[in-house]
């Protein structure tokens, strides 16, 4: 089985509609699909029902910011009722959180000359804005020659025109997820920067929050990488993920399914042995059979 748990629509910072990145999973021959938008669940309004045969599952899911260690670090909601009054809440106040911050570096941008940044992200559709839309920003001001060029030298914490988030704490976000009856996963833990030593306490920390899975294999990760995610993910007694995390498909290193499989270390941690993953999965294909209308 190819699962992909981890993908995002236009609706945060993809480049696709939800209906243009199913038809893509469709193609990659993906079976399971979580569309998993940061902080916001709006792609599910809009994905169309899908036929009755379809062998491709989506499953309803999220990506939350949190902070911990004065670091920005996403928990992962998998198999959530995005309906459910604590998750729709906290999705709301982060949503919050993403328009002050963008509000905040549109006025240094105008102390700098440049304007027009909220009238700009205006014009697109998302309801979760990131720093991704303001380097797209920057860079058709001609200001940044690319995407790692905007955060290098405007948008990091050193930047001219960057901003923070107070972002919600992980047990707020693994919390959350339960309530909406979710499965929370630390996503791709080696991209954030901190020591081996700092990393194993994140994932303990996830752990005692109740987090319950870890991804363990996604785009771009040798197999070394793949190998310590994997014990990590044993010495903590956790669910083992996998996801491409798709934006975009100029992003090609990134595309939906293109991962390597599990390490043999996790096999019977597979997250899709989870007890709780046949009625996810079950709910959210009846979702979107029945309760999810065409875009």
């Amino acid at each position: 089985m190819l699962a992909d748990l981890h993908s995002h629509t236009y609706f945060s910072d993809g480049s696709l509609s939800p209906a243009e990145l199913v038809a893509r999973a469709r193609s990659n021959r993906v079976d399971v699909l979580a569309i998993t938008d940061h902080d916001t669940t709006e792609a599910f309004e809009h994905l169309g029902t899908l036929p009755e045969a379809d062998s491709l599952t989506i499953m309803q899911g999220v990506e939350i910011s949190c902070l911990w260690d004065q670091r920005e670090i996403h928990v992962v909601g998998l198999g959530i009722d995005r309906h459910e009054t604590t998750l729709k809440t906290l999705l709301t106040d982060q949503q919050a959180l993403r328009l002050q911050r963008a509000r905040t570096m549109d006025m240094s941008l105008q102390k700098a000359g440049v304007c027009g940044l909220m009238a700009y992200l205006e014009t697109l559709p998302c309801n979760a804005v990131s720093r991704n839309h303001v380097a797209q920003f920057l860079i058709d001001r001609g200001l940044a020659r690319s995407k790692d060029h905007a955060f290098k030298n405007f948008l990091g914490s050193k930047g001219r025109f960057g901003a923070q988030a107070q972002w919600c704490e992980i047990a707020t976000a693994v919390n959350a997820i339960r309530c909406a009856g979710g499965i929370p996963i630390l996503a791709h833990p080696n991209r954030y920067s901190v020591s081996n030593q700092k990393l194993r306490r994140l994932v303990e920390e996830f752990a005692a929050a109740k987090g319950e899975a870890l991804e363990v294999s996604y785009s771009n990760l040798d197999p070394d990488k793949i190998a310590h995610m994997g014990a990590l993910c044993a010495d903590h007694d956790l669910w083992a993920s996998t996801g491409s995390d798709f934006h975009s498909p100029v992003n090609h290193w990134m595309d939906l399914g293109k991962f390597r499989q599990l390490p043999t270390l996790c096999a019977s941690r597979a997250i899709w042995m989870h007890p709780r993953w046949s009625t996810l999965a079950k709910a959210s294909s009846q979702a979107g059979k029945s309760e999810l209308t065409l875009a």
